[in-house]
């Protein structure tokens, strides 16, 4: 007698995703201590997609390019600078990768191309873009200011500076096209933490005034500041950026845990913060004119808002895991511990008591945001199955 022969039925929704038929064949292997199951014909890879497609969009841009070096007669090309090769590619480059972000998110929602796109709304999709040039230009302008200190006064010839040219744009549409094939929810988060790291950071760094830290933390967005326009902007940004993070969560979240009071509390209560961070950066400190006083309160809301997100957490959030709720009052505890060090001891200064209470806030609020994610995720993706023996019969047919 052979070895017995068991079988398992596969979800609906697994077939339907995969576009699985009768009789197709799938492969079972064991991974981490962990059943996967794939089907044996695959679909490209996001990243197999973006090699073979970015190729396009370089060439015609590169050529191009060429073509209007040869029309203004210029022999030698700078790497940065006014007329330089880094201007070009922060043009036409980015003009270029933002069209393959666009033509390839098209793609994937109208179900041409394997792509995790689908679980990102239309409405989402500017603020989502717009994400995604920020970083794409400021990761040029750094790449570009690193690469001018090491080969200054670096010139090249039409030839040379185009091919320098198309591997830059090659990059670039590489990027923007695999970033438009696996943006899922869990990006999001990340893209979220850059921005408003990066932003914060990038305003510390070109602030006129190096001695900013001896005011307070919102001085970085007052008109004194050099770079406030990127301290204000970047918190408005990142208030748009979880809105649609928020949204594309709890609409996942509502369809498996349909009218629940609860989440949809927490959906507002949420919202609110996200919008009252927007509101920070859009009322910049001031201790004149029409919105004196306003940047205070809105802050001073979002301080409440924080509050009462953790305090209520364990019957806003259903299933809320122990060890969240255990970080959840330990960043509560630290906050109140703040609070008292600067307004009842005067031993914490205005600025570290501002810097403290913005990232402990802004971490728990990653946390929570990367616990509804995987909540989502579990209740939407996660199928239980029996482990049945194949009849005799089955197993003389086979």
């Amino acid at each position: 007698m052979g070895k017995n022969t068991f079988s398992i039925t596969i979800p609906e929704k697994i077939v339907e995703e995969f576009h699985l038929e009768n009789e197709d064949e799938v492969t079972v292997s064991i991974k981490d201590q962990k059943i996967v199951i794939e089907p044996k014909k695959k679909a490209p890879g996001n990243q197999t997609l973006s090699l073979r497609w970015f190729l396009i969009p370089t060439m015609v841009i590169s050529l191009l390019f060429l073509g209007y070096l040869f029309y203004t007669d210029k022999t030698q090309i700078a790497l940065v600078g006014a007329y330089s090769i880094a201007n070009f590619v922060l043009s036409f480059g980015v003009l270029s990768g933002v069209f393959s972000f666009l033509l390839f998110f098209i793609k994937g929602k109208r179900a041409q191309v394997t792509t995790k796109s689908k679980d990102i709304y239309w409405r989402n999709f500017p603020t989502i873009l717009l994400s995604f040039i920020v970083i794409l230009v400021f990761a040029l302008l750094v790449f570009f200011k690193v690469i001018g200190l090491v080969f200054i006064g670096a010139t090249f010839d039409r030839c040379t500076a185009t091919l320098l040219f198309f591997v830059f744009v090659g990059l670039v549409n590489y990027f923007m096209i695999y970033s438009a094939l696996s943006i899922t929810p869990a990006k999001l988060t990340n893209l979220l933490i850059f921005v408003i790291i990066g932003g914060v950071l990038l305003a510390m760094i070109t602030n006129k005034d190096y001695q900013w830290w001896q005011f307070n933390f919102s001085f970085l967005g007052t008109i004194e500041a050099k770079s406030s326009w990127q301290f204000n902007l970047t918190l408005m940004f990142s208030s748009l950026l979880m809105v649609a993070l928020i949204d594309g969560l709890f609409v996942e979240l509502q369809k498996a845990i349909p009218h629940s009071k609860q989440l949809t509390i927490l959906r507002v209560l949420l919202t609110l913060t996200a919008l009252d961070l927007g509101a920070v950066g859009l009322f910049p400190y001031t201790e004149t004119g029409p919105f004196q006083g306003v940047h205070n309160q809105v802050a001073g809301y979002l301080v409440y808002l924080i509050v009462i997100l953790i305090v209520g957490i364990k019957w806003l959030l259903p299933n809320v895991t122990k060890e969240f709720l255990s970080i959840s009052y330990m960043i509560a505890a630290t906050l109140v511990v703040v609070v008292v060090l600067f307004q009842w001891t005067s031993y914490l200064s205005l600025t570290a008591f501002e810097l403290l209470s913005f990232m402990l806030a802004f971490s728990w609020i990653v946390l929570l945001l990367q616990n509804l994610q995987k909540m989502a995720q579990n209740i939407n993706n996660t199928f239980e199955v029996k482990v049945k023996l194949a009849s005799e019969k089955q197993e003389e047919q086979e």
